[in-house]
């Protein structure tokens, strides 16, 4: 019992040190004795000035210890995703992954590439041959690469991809424009501007489709890309405040609505009702909420909220500004507390895809 107490009292005691240092910040700098010459010191890691947007000072936290990083990289964690005529893979991997094995598709699928700008996360292709058809047989016909201009039936296709950091931190989302033109037709090519969007969607799904199995079979091997690495900033940013902490999504309203719904049933949180024209959810969320309960907790039938109590019913507000759209926190028609609605601000970035 003696060693157990002093083992404790030491602990207790570094912990108490190292607090202190903390709280007293930098160390004072060296002063050298007289007659010597002192050097220029320069601050190699400085102290910023704390912001505190919680009003937090001089409250003490356990902190838990950090989620260890994901190296586990498969299918499962690649899917597609549709918004109305937008379509791309989603893919729960930084992009500085992705990349290189992007490269590797084009490569093996014959779109003979002529522009890449792994910084901006750009690939063109050069004007492909293929034969009218079904865009299974189209694309089919681009792998093989035996098609010639001169022949009868015959399209020039090009497709253009762009990769994104996706909206959830260290994911990234793949993007494919194609567009196309008889082969006989009396263009000039090197004229013609890319419109945003494909003149075939089919061969442009057919094109994803073939592009996320490739990366769910090829995407272990790890191997990276340090120009793609800039490609970092996601699309959404918690804003923490007292008063008023919003999330901001980089997207437009449909998408940010589409995902803050997903969010939601992805993180298990009750939508008791919605309404688009408010542009509002209606949560119920608890701080002991969990967005996985465990296999007893769902057996002993504690997966769902029984009853709701009116402290945990909170409305979501969301609203479309200077091309972000903001997301915050209600209760009865005034903005609800800072520490939980930024709890629950919290869970729905985490859940955003």
């Amino acid at each position: 019992m003696l060693l157990i107490i002093a083992l404790s009292g030491c602990s207790w005691l570094g912990n108490e040190a190292q607090m202190s240092r903390l709280e007293n910040g930098a160390s004072k700098a060296t002063i050298m004795p007289s007659g010597l010459a002192e050097p220029t010191f320069t601050e190699l890691m400085p102290i910023p000035d704390i912001e505190d947007p919680r009003g937090l000072v001089g409250t003490r936290y356990e902190l838990r210890r950090p989620e260890p990083l994901s190296t586990r990289y498969g299918v499962d964690q690649i899917v597609i995703k549709k918004l109305d005529d937008a379509q791309w893979v989603f893919l729960d991997i930084p992009p500085s992954v992705v990349w290189p094995k992007v490269v590797q598709f084009w490569e093996a699928n014959n779109l003979d590439v002529i522009k890449a700008d792994p910084g901006a996360g750009i690939l063109e292709s050069r004007w492909l041959t293929a034969r009218a058809g079904e865009p299974e047989a189209v694309f089919q016909s681009i792998r093989d690469g035996n098609v010639f201009r001169n022949t009868r039936d015959v399209f020039l296709h090009q497709f253009k991809l762009r990769l994104e950091p996706g909206v959830r931190s260290g994911s990234t989302e793949l993007y494919i424009e194609q567009r196309q033109v008889p082969a006989d037709a009396p263009y000039r090519l090197d004229t013609l501007k890319w419109q945003g969007q494909s003149d075939d969607l089919v061969l442009e799904r057919e094109v994803l489709k073939a592009m996320a199995y490739y990366l769910g079979e090829n995407i272990s091997q790890g191997t990276m890309s340090m120009m793609a690495s800039s490609l970092t900033e996601g699309r959404t940013e918690l804003i923490p405040d007292r008063i008023k902490p919003e999330l901001r999504y980089k997207l437009d309203f449909n998408r940010a609505w589409a995902t803050v719904g997903d969010a939601l049933e992805n993180a298990n949180i009750t939508v008791n009702d919605v309404n688009r024209t408010q542009a509002t959810y209606f949560v119920h969320y608890t701080p002991s909420h969990l967005s996985k309960p465990g296999f007893f907790r769902r057996l002993l039938g504690g997966g769902g909220d029984k009853t709701q109590s009116v402290q945990d019913l909170y409305e979501l507000r969301l609203e479309a500004q200077a091309g972000e759209v903001m997301v915050t926190v209600l209760q009865d028609g005034e903005f609800a507390d800072g520490l939980a609605a930024e709890r629950l601000l919290k869970v729905i970035k985490e859940y955003s895809t």
